[in-house]
C-alpha cells in the first residue's frame, strides 16, 4: 500500500466513529485535568486509526497475495495446474477437461485456521468437470474434482476419472439385475485403463517424488495405514517400486496409500487411491480423502 492509498483509507473513516471514540469519559472526571483528558482522547483516536490501518493493510495484503479470489479464477488456475501436472509427468498427456467447469464451490478452512482471514475467506475452491459414469454415458471421457488453494494457486487434492474407450477390454463384469438408474443395463463392465490418467510405467516412488516437487517438499515417507473407520483394516506400507496402476483397490489389499511429506509443518497425511467403477476408473489423491 502506498502513501496515497493510506491517506485514502484515513479519509474514509466516518467522523461519527471518531467522535464516539473521543467522547467524554466519566471515569476520569475527578482525577484528570482538562489537558490530560485531551491527551487520552488523542490516544483513543490514534489507536482507532492504527486499528483501521491494520485492518486495511491486512485485507489488502491478503487480496494481493491470494492467487485465486473468484470462482472464474479458480477454474482458470485449475486448468493451468493440470497442464503443469502433465508437463511434470504426474498425469498422462491425454488428460483433458473440455469446456467450462460444471460447478465451482467455495470451501472454507475446516478448522477455521489460526488467523482471522482463515475464517472469513475461502480456503480453497472445488472445481468440477463432470465426466462419464455408468449412469451418464453422454459426458466427456474425463471428469474431475480439483481443490485449488486460494493462496498458492496449487491443486491440494484431486479426484480424476477416465472412462474406458470403446476398444478397451473389460477385466471383469458384474450382473446387476433390474436397477432403474442403470438405463436398461443388466451387466456392469470394469476396466483397468489407469494409464489414461497416469503413465503406465509410473512407480509409487516416482509419483511421490513428483508430488513432493510440485508442493515444494524435500522428501516423503510411505507409511502404514491404520484404517479404523472405513475398510477396518491395517495396510502395510507398500514397496515404492510398485507400479502405481497396480494399486487398484479391487485387485490388491492395499486399498489406499498413506504418504507423509518432509517439510510439511502440519504433518498431514496424504492419500493415494486408484479405484475401478463400472465403465471408468478414478485416481484420488490429496489430504481430503473420504476415509482419511
Amino acid at each position: 500500500m502506498n502513501r496515497e492509498q493510506v491517506f485514502e483509507s484515513l479519509a474514509g473513516i466516518d467522523d461519527r466513529f471518531v467522535a464516539e471514540a473521543a467522547s467524554y469519559a466519566p471515569g476520569y472526571a475527578d482525577s484528570a485535568p482538562g489537558r490530560i483528558v485531551h491527551m487520552k482522547k488523542k490516544r483513543v483516536i490514534t489507536f482507532l486509526i492504527a486499528a483501521v490501518l491494520m485492518l486495511t493493510l491486512s485485507v489488502t495484503a491478503y487480496a494481493a497475495h491470494a492467487a485465486v479470489s473468484t470462482p472464474k479464477a479458480a477454474e482458470r488456475v485449475a486448468k493451468e495446474q493440470i497442464k503443469v501436472w502433465k508437463e511434470m509427468g504426474i498425469l498422462s498427456p491425454e488428460v483433458n477437461f473440455e469446456g467450462e467447469a460444471s460447478d465451482v464451490y467455495e470451501i472454507q478452512e475446516e478448522n477455521g485456521g489460526t488467523a482471522w482471514f482463515g475464517r472469513l475467506f475461502p480456503h480453497s475452491y472445488d472445481v468440477r468437470f463432470y465426466g462419464q459414469t455408468q449412469f451418464h454415458t453422454d459426458r466427456p471421457k474425463y471428469g474431475c474434482n480439483l481443490n485449488v488453494d486460494t493462496l498458492t494457486g496449487k491443486i491440494i487434492a484431486a479426484n480424476i476419472d477416465a472412462a474406458a474407450d470403446e476398444d478397451d477390454v473389460p477385466v471383469r463384469e458384474e450382473e446387476i439385475g433390474d436397477i432403474p438408474e442403470a438405463n436398461g443395463q443388466s451387466t456392469w463392465y470394469f476396466y483397468d485403463n489407469f494409464d489414461d490418467i497416469v503413465p503406465a510405467d509410473m512407480t509409487v516412488d516416482r509419483f511421490c517424488e513428483l508430488l513432493a516437487e510440485y508442493w515444494g517438499f524435500s522428501g516423503y515417507t510411505i507409511a502404514d495405514t491404520d484404517d479404523e473407520s472405513f475398510y477396518h483394516q491395517h495396510f502395510d506400507a507398500i514397496d515404492g517400486s510398485t507400479l502405481l496402476k497396480d494399486l487398484n483397490a479391487d485387485s490388491r489389499e492395499n486399498y489406499y496409500l498413506t504418504v507423509f511429506f518432509d517439510g510439511d509443518q502440519d504433518g498431514a497425511p496424504m492419500y493415494i487411491q486408484l479405484h475401478q467403477f463400472p465403465g471408468y476408473v478414478t485416481l484420488t489423491l490429496g489430504q481430503r480423502h473420504a476415509v482419511g
